[in-house]
């Protein structure tokens, strides 16, 4: 019987706790057939629940899987001889990645193996700053003692120190710039009625009357001139 290896990781805002449990158990994996190592897994949320809580799988540094967890155990089977880097993400939480080797000796493969299971635990990012780990928080990795998968005792210790520098000195959010002032209200100058001058429009002067003045006709002199012409001559010859 091997025993079955439960590794949480753990951290709150005060502390880094990795909690190693050991628990009896009968399920084992066996790699001789497929080739392949079961890894079991949980994501807990603290402060929140599970929604766009997502598990990014990369082999050997190239995507390999999406996974979205929903609070219950999850399994996957790993290839041999691969570096799995488990990325658990949420928004506003801070993120986490645990490394599974599944490197192992020649001729290991035909044995059975425990069956590996890790719970990460999500924190909020704190509301004014935001926490970054530049590394892991724990590698598995084939164990010579046990001859089987285990956590790195030695890494573990250094990557909890890490843990604790970065949440000692978390990076503080960048104030977005101040809105610009709202623009300066103009008063509107209050209108003034202007009363025009009210125009009388006067009748047209009514036209002169025209006096019409009698054309009297001329008198013709011309008879009684010829008559006193006619006189005179009969007068010259008397």
């Amino acid at each position: 019987m091997k025993n079955h290896t439960n590794l949480v990781f753990k951290a709150t805002n005060s502390s880094l706790i990795a909690i190693i449990l050991l628990i009896s158990s009968f399920s084992f994996s066996y790699a001789q057939s497929d080739a392949k190592i079961t890894i079991r897994f949980k994501v807990v949320v603290h402060d929140g629940d599970m929604k766009n809580t997502q598990i990014t799988i990369t082999k050997n540094g190239t995507p390999y899987k999406v996974i979205t967890p929903d609070g219950s155990k999850r399994s996957i089977d790993l290839d041999l001889d691969a570096t799995y880097t488990f990325s658990t993400t949420k928004m506003g939480y801070i993120t986490k990645d645990i490394v599974y080797d599944t490197h192992i000796p020649s001729g290991r493969e035909t044995e059975p193996f425990a069956i590996f299971q890790s719970i990460v635990e999500l924190w909020p990012q704190p509301a004014d700053a935001i926490i970054t780990f530049s590394q892991p928080v724990g590698r598995i990795q084939y164990d010579e003692k046990s001859k089987d998968l285990d956590y790195d005792r030695d890494y573990t210790n250094t990557a909890l120190e890490m843990q604790k520098q970065a949440m000692a000195h978390p990076v503080k959010k960048t104030k977005p710039p101040a809105p610009p002032p709202p623009p300066k209200v103009v008063s509107k100058p209050i209108p003034v009625e202007v009363k025009q001058p009210e125009i009388k429009h006067e009748p047209p002067p009514k036209p002169k009357v025209v006096e019409k003045v009698p054309v009297v006709p001329e008198k013709k002199i011309e008879k009684q001139f010829e008559q006193r012409v006619i006189q005179e001559d009969r007068k010259k010859q008397r």
